[in-house]
């Protein structure tokens, strides 16, 4: 990626947001964070679930709740910070360098539970903890945060962030208990000498249309397979499909107290069952040593994923700048000066997925026990508002909570990459950051999901004969799960 120009470009953007004022104290850490961390928190840190128990589809207001004309701290110690991402810890020294802090590092694999502990204990309570996708609903609809209005922050000062960051923190009482401070939205990331071998073309613009839509993407899957006579599989795994799937049901799964089943519920089976009963992707856990594997040797031809994903998976690096052979070749699909044939396909493009959606972000959240709540805006201002910091943390390759910085960098030629063969990542990523839906109740939503997909697997094992029968035990599973009897 060339960034020569970039920063100048960037600083252009005004975005005019206040910062708060914070007296400089002198630093004090308790934690090495030298070394990088996953920006994700792994699944089996989710110890214990908090889930409201009513999930109806009132329209959400246009309001927050009331703002303080001031916020000041109540302690003059240094702020205790909690996080997962050793990164995180060297980002505050450098855009915050008058700020005394104190930030403990958990390994992501026991994050939630040490943070929970945390607050029962009686030193080192938090003031300001780091949250990630995975457990977002869960901490949002709990008492472990407290609204950013509380630390002086309105709904009017987001009018620059993406909708669905702090939609996807915003509890039932329209709170907004969570800021993002980076992003990670999806697209079908491809492989695009086997797009050439398998769907016909390598190029972005006609491979999108193959893949737009549930039943466009189960064809080139019975395709891909056909044709490779089973060797070949169009994705790794059926788990980022139903990821996916859902990423776009918003309509509530319980209203007026009763568990209700619509249209999604039925396709989502009938995709599911298809792809398992005919074979169409490979049965790896998505993220496993075996499910990466296959992606870089070329045994299926896309996944889905994040920037972020695609740096963990297929190395990926942003600021990316050093060309690959035949590059200019590729992109115009012209042959070079030194050959008479088309050149062959290499490296790997994007394209928008069925649905919008993320696999990951960090948020940042006030904690209940917060006694430094000027200090704690003063952090999420500076790594969600401040249009310096943002600017910086964008050409360092993080894609930032802001609307009009992302919307420049899709315009910017500089974030051309190589890697991806000419393409600028940012001109699909940011316009499914924009259609991302989130549904009014997360944490409902991932109950349900979660109770979909053991269902779907009790289905196809045979354990459960029917629909119908499927149908009747979410019923009575969601019912126990929210308390709704």
């Amino acid at each position: 990626m060339k960034i020569g120009k970039l920063l100048a470009t960037l600083l252009a953007v005004s975005l005019a947001l206040p910062m708060c004022a914070c007296k400089p104290k002198s630093k004090d850490e308790t934690k090495d964070s030298s070394e990088e961390s996953s920006s994700e928190i792994s699944s089996s840190s989710e110890s214990e679930s908090v889930v409201p128990t009513d999930s109806s589809s009132e329209t959400e207001p246009t309001t927050g709740p009331t703002v303080p004309s001031s916020v000041t701290d109540e302690s003059e110690d240094p702020i205790v910070i909690y996080g997962y991402d050793k990164n995180f810890k060297g980002e505050l020294e450098e855009y915050l360098p008058d700020l005394a802090f104190e930030y403990i590092y958990l390994e992501p694999t026991v994050y939630v539970q040490e943070l929970k502990k945390a607050f029962d204990s009686e030193e080192k309570k938090p003031d300001l903890f780091m949250m990630d996708a995975n457990s977002l609903p869960n901490f949002t609809a709990s008492d472990y945060a407290i609204g950013i209005e509380q630390v002086g922050i309105s709904r009017s000062d987001l009018s620059d962030q993406f909708e669905y960051t702090y939609k996807a923190a915003t509890d039932k009482e329209n709170s907004i208990k969570a800021l993002a401070m980076d992003l990670a939205p999806t697209a079908i990331i491809y492989n695009r000498k086997l797009a050439k071998q398998m769907l016909g073309s390598a190029d972005p613009s006609k491979v999108s249309p193959m893949l737009s839509d549930w039943s466009a993407l189960l064809e080139y899957a019975r395709e891909v397979s056909m044709n490779s006579e089973g060797t070949m599989k169009l994705f790794a795994d059926r788990q980022q499909l139903g990821r996916l799937f859902w990423a776009g049901h918003t309509a509530p799964w319980v209203v007026d107290g009763k568990v209700t089943i619509d249209a999604d519920f039925d396709k989502f089976f009938n995709l599911q069952t298809t792809l398992f009963e005919q074979s169409l992707t490979l049965e790896f856990e998505a993220g496993s040593e075996e499910w990466v594997r296959a992606i870089n040797d070329g045994q299926c031809v896309m996944f889905f994923g994040s920037l972020v994903t695609a740096s963990n998976v297929i190395g990926y690096v942003p600021g990316h700048t050093e060309e690959k052979p035949n590059t200019k070749a590729t992109e115009t699909g012209e042959p070079t000066d030194d050959t008479t044939t088309e050149p062959e396909e290499s490296g790997w493009s994007i394209v928008p997925a069925p649905t919008a959606s993320y696999d990951g972000g960090n948020w940042l959240m006030v904690a209940s026990t917060c006694d430094k709540k000027a200090t704690a805006a003063k952090i999420l201002k500076t790594f969600t508002m401040d249009t310096t910091v943002m600017t910086d943390m964008v050409v360092k390759g993080k894609f930032v909570n802001s609307r009009s910085i992302m919307e420049k960098c899709a315009q910017d030629p500089n974030f051309a990459s190589d890697f991806l063969s000419g393409q600028n990542p940012y001109t699909i990523l940011v316009p499914e950051a924009e259609k991302i839906q989130i549904p009014d109740d997360p944490a409902v939503e991932k109950c349900a999901e979660t109770e979909i997909w053991n269902l779907l697997v009790a289905f196809m094992n045979g354990e459960i004969e029917s629909m119908e029968e499927v149908k009747q035990q979410f019923s009575i599973g969601m019912e126990e799960l929210l308390d709704l009897s």
